[in-house]
């Protein structure tokens, strides 16, 4: 479905609207989606076509669709969503950001937008066009940044028209920027050439004892990770080392067998391991290998003594890392082999490339896992209202608004 939402009378160029199915996107749309993904104002790994067109082949992926603002063949913006009910009590549906799949598979849900001087402009249409397209008048936008480009442009468009906005609830999780971790010097270098040897081929580049960027962590935390390192040296009876598999695809498997190997492997647990679930490890396979195949595949293994500790999945996007999954060995939890190889990750990611942030996807109750990274990233989950006096009617409720602790406003910043 396709429809024209404004006129650039300057260039007299038409702006389309389109809503695709997922299941229905072409190889052209993806060539186009995945050009908007790399010059995205804010990048969002989880709405590249390479992360997400593998997964309509996934039960709960059946009713996502894609929002396009499209001009002359080039994408300008693209949101996945789905029709759901506003609230158990309310009336109305609402095209969310937060279906099925993006619940589960997805920490960041916000659109891409392409840079330049038009982000408001572009936003502005891709709100205000859903209803030309057969959605909703109400738009839940979920995991929202409350900050930077794309907050501000929300403000503008928001405050230029007669949408309303509720905030409903705001987080904060987990982020990284180069600028706040500083890599150590004898890391960066080695790093850099270990990174260089393992794109040339399929050989695993390794670096024994490798330093980690901890100066942002308290004091007793960076002696209680120095701890944990020793304790793994002396239970595995070797020196830490660092193993870049970036561009090996014998990686997959072992990485499969370490993650099936503790917890998550039993299915009587509730274990949720790729091997347990077929459509799952299908989806996994296809996504690594498109990211691998472009050279935007991230995989680090810690070992020590002959023995795999950690190993982890990061995928880039617009320039910068994202965390996708990782396994560690149950039997050393004790020595925290996960926070040690999320840190090695972080400082493996700054030290061979220039990505401006690594952003872990931690949800804020991984307390634990969130802490020992640098800086907070604050999100907002909002409900707007874009056309249609039956949204507005159901924003404008006495026990919605209650629900979403907001209250409706024509000009909303996103900071409260």
């Amino acid at each position: 479905m396709s429809a024209p939402v404004a006129r650039d009378a300057r260039r007299r160029t038409l702006v389309h609207i389109r809503l695709i199915p997922l299941a229905q996107v072409t190889q052209t749309d993806a060539e186009a989606w995945r050009r908007l993904a790399d010059r995205a104002v804010e990048p969002n790994v989880y709405l590249d076509p390479r992360f997400l067109v593998p997964a309509r082949a996934r039960v709960e992926a059946g009713g996502l669709q894609v929002v396009v603002v499209e001009e002359l063949g080039e994408w300008l913006a693209a949101l996945a969503v789905t029709t759901k009910p506003v609230a158990r009590r309310a009336p109305g549906r609402a095209a969310a950001t937060g279906g099925a799949f993006m619940t589960l598979h997805s920490d960041r849900h916000h659109p891409l937008v392409r840079g330049g001087g038009r982000v408001a402009e572009v936003l502005e249409a891709l709100l205000h066009g859903m209803t030309s397209v057969g959605l909703p008048g109400l738009v839940q936008l979920q995991r929202f940044p409350s900050d930077g480009v794309l907050a501000e442009a929300l403000a503008t468009a928001v405050g230029r028209t007669p949408m309303l906005m509720h905030e409903r609830r705001r987080e904060v999780t987990a982020f990284a920027r180069r600028s706040s971790t500083p890599v150590p010097a004898d890391q960066e270098s080695t790093v850099s050439a270990a990174a260089a040897g393992a794109r040339g081929g399929s050989v695993a580049a390794s670096i024994v004892r490798p330093a980690l960027a901890t100066d942002h962590m308290p004091t007793d935390e960076r002696r209680n990770m120095r701890r944990c390192v020793r304790g793994l040296e002396r239970a595995t009876g070797g020196p830490l080392e660092l193993h870049d598999l970036s561009a090996d695809p014998a990686a997959d498997d072992e990485f499969l067998d370490l993650q099936a190997s503790g917890w998550k492997g039993d299915g009587t647990q509730g274990g949720a391991a790729l091997r347990l679930d077929p459509p799952g490890l299908r989806w996994f396979r296809e996504v690594v290998s498109q990211f691998r195949e472009d050279g935007d595949l991230h995989v680090i293994r810690l070992a020590a003594g002959g023995q795999t500790l950690w190993i982890g999945y990061g995928l880039r996007s617009g320039g910068a890392y994202f965390g996708f999954l990782d396994a560690y060995a149950e039997d050393h939890a004790r020595y925290s082999p996960g926070s040690i190889g999320r840190i090695a990750a972080m400082t493996h990611v700054f030290g061979s490339t220039d990505a401006p942030f690594f952003d872990p996807a931690f949800e804020a109750r991984y307390s634990t896992g969130a802490r020992i990274f640098p800086d907070r990233r604050e999100q907002v989950d909002l409900l707007v209202s874009t056309k249609g006096l039956a949204a507005r009617s159901v924003l404008r409720a006495a026990p919605l608004a209650q629900r979403l602790s907001a209250h409706a406003s024509r000009a909303p910043g996103l900071h409260g």
